[in-house]
């Protein structure tokens, strides 16, 4: 009796895992920005067909480098960094990289503009010098 539960639910348990996706890390590496008052970065991250929710940041921190934990296989996201002064001042963003889900799809026409729109093209722009030169999922 007890055997039949534990095969009932180990078949459950792999019908459901690979519905639960597994967490990526995600490093990007940008362009330092050379302003004087430069107090650091921030990192913001969307998934596929959303806005950018400017007030929390995904990372913040002084270096131009960072990883970011616990994004989901399954999504594809967009990144941008903006750099911000010691007055609490903040750039606009950096260009825009996407990281594809391990499905695989197209970014096509899913691109937002700084102001959270849809463009239909490469996002970009300003980002107070940086500019996103790597991005790595695993």
């Amino acid at each position: 009796m007890h055997s039949a539960k534990r095969l009932a639910l180990l078949i459950l348990l792999i019908l459901i895992y690979p519905a639960l996706g597994i967490a990526r890390d995600v490093t990007l590496a940008w362009d330092p920005n050379t302003d004087d008052n430069l107090a650091g970065y921030r990192l913001y991250a969307r998934e596929r067909g959303e806005a950018y929710d400017y007030r929390y940041p995904e990372w913040h921190g002084t270096t131009n480098q960072c990883t970011v934990t616990g994004f989901d296989e399954y999504e594809s996201y967009y990144f941008v960094v903006r750099a911000y002064d010691s007055e609490g001042n903040e750039s606009g963003n950096s260009n825009e990289v996407y990281l594809a889900s391990v499905l695989g799809e197209d970014p096509d026409d899913n691109t937002l503009d700084n102001d959270g729109s849809s463009s239909g093209g490469g996002g970009g722009g300003g980002g107070g010098g940086c500019f996103i030169s790597s991005l790595s999922g695993q």
